[in-house]
């Protein structure tokens, strides 16, 4: 339950990013430009905090953790509700958001990467992120929709604190004196967590390419917004099931063979769907390619927590490997921008090619 309750508050972000992209723009009279930046800062920070968790985790129980990262975010995101007009504080606090989300997704992934049974859990911590995501949509639309972005962020404040109550109840190990403090091995950077890391943002990164633009798509396969925003809604709450099936099978087969029939599923759902010349393959396409992303999602997060014995490396990758959802925006817009929405597939078959690589060297 705190593993995700802590995943939830990573797609609490998610979920706020198209709403509040549009209200930005259309509230403050700011660019596009300065909008993308405010939704893109707390993922920012996510990926900033695998820098300072590693540091804390010898003098923090998880309890700790989130009691104060936690109670930081609901601040952080109070302080956005009633300060959302000046932009460099704003900009300021949706970064440390993001890096209290980061420290807490680190500090839970440290604790399920040394369980019995890390693939399943995971698998269970992801799905949830995303079933609870769909209500999370709907919740910060209606609110952005009554009460602007005032509501949004209220919204989300409200929703921070309701995960880390669910968060409380865990009761690990107290880390507080020197007598109970973790002594953790040093680690040492090598071929294999490289490659491992590298591999889970880049996959990330390639497979949300093409949903960052999937309304475009759409749209000029002549469907609505109404249409498409069903159908895309509801292909992401199903495919949250893929979630615990690739737990299922990354405990069962090992993490090498799933993630690769997961990476050519990827390109080749991708490569039909950006490229799709009817409405009919283009859904049918987008199966594979959402369903790879909840599929490969807990696998990879597995596979970071057994570089070492004590989950030191889960801690680090998962806020990186997280951190892809926001790259994968930044590097679509440039792609798109510089040649055009097709060129999404190309990008990502290339970045799936590259991942099958990088097995290579993750392999034990």
């Amino acid at each position: 339950m705190a593993g995700a309750a802590a995943f939830s508050m990573s797609t609490l972000f998610s979920a706020m990013k198209p709403v509040l992209l549009t209200r930005f723009v259309e509230e403050t009279g700011s660019g596009e430009s300065l909008a993308g930046l405010v939704v893109a800062m707390p993922f920012a920070g996510i990926a900033a905090a695998s820098l300072i968790l590693k540091p804390l985790l010898p003098f923090f129980s998880l309890r700790q953790f989130v009691v104060l990262f936690g109670g930081l975010l609901v601040l952080v995101e109070l302080f956005s509700a009633f300060y959302f007009m000046f932009q460099l504080p704003l900009l300021m606090a949706q970064f440390a958001g993001g890096i209290a989300v980061g420290v807490l997704m680190g500090a839970t992934s440290r604790i399920i990467a040394t369980s019995q049974t890390p693939n399943q859990i995971f698998g269970f911590v992801d799905m949830s992120a995303v079933l609870l995501m769909s209500f999370m949509l709907a919740g910060v639309g209606a609110a952005v929709g009554l009460y602007g972005l005032q509501g949004g962020y209220l919204f989300a404040a409200l929703t921070a604190l309701v995960y880390t109550l669910l968060m409380l109840p865990y009761h690990g190990p107290a880390a507080t004196t020197p007598e109970t403090r973790i002594v953790l091995t040093p680690l040492k950077p090598g071929l294999r967590p490289i490659a491992v890391i590298l591999m889970g943002v880049l996959f990330v990164t390639s497979s949300g390419m093409g949903f960052a633009f999937l309304f475009t798509i759409a749209l000029n396969l002549g469907m609505g917004y109404s249409s498409a925003g069903s159908f895309i809604g509801g292909l992401v709450l199903v495919s949250a099931l893929a979630c615990q099936l690739g737990g299922w099978c990354g405990g069962r087969f090992g993490p090498l063979r799933p993630l690769a029939f997961a990476f050519v599923t990827c390109a080749v759902g991708w490569w039909l769907a950006i490229n799709a010349q009817s409405q009919v393959v283009f859904m049918l396409a987008l199966v594979p390619a959402i369903f790879s992303l909840q599929f490969n999602f807990p696998i990879l997060l597995a596979l970071s927590g057994s570089l070492d014995d004590e989950g030191q490396w889960a801690a680090i990758a998962t806020p990186l490997i997280t951190s892809g959802f926001a790259w994968a925006a930044i590097v679509a817009g440039f792609v798109v921008s510089h040649w055009d929405v097709a060129a999404l597939a190309t990008a990502t078959v290339g970045g799936m090619i590259v991942c099958l690589l990088l097995l290579v060297p993750s392999r034990v």
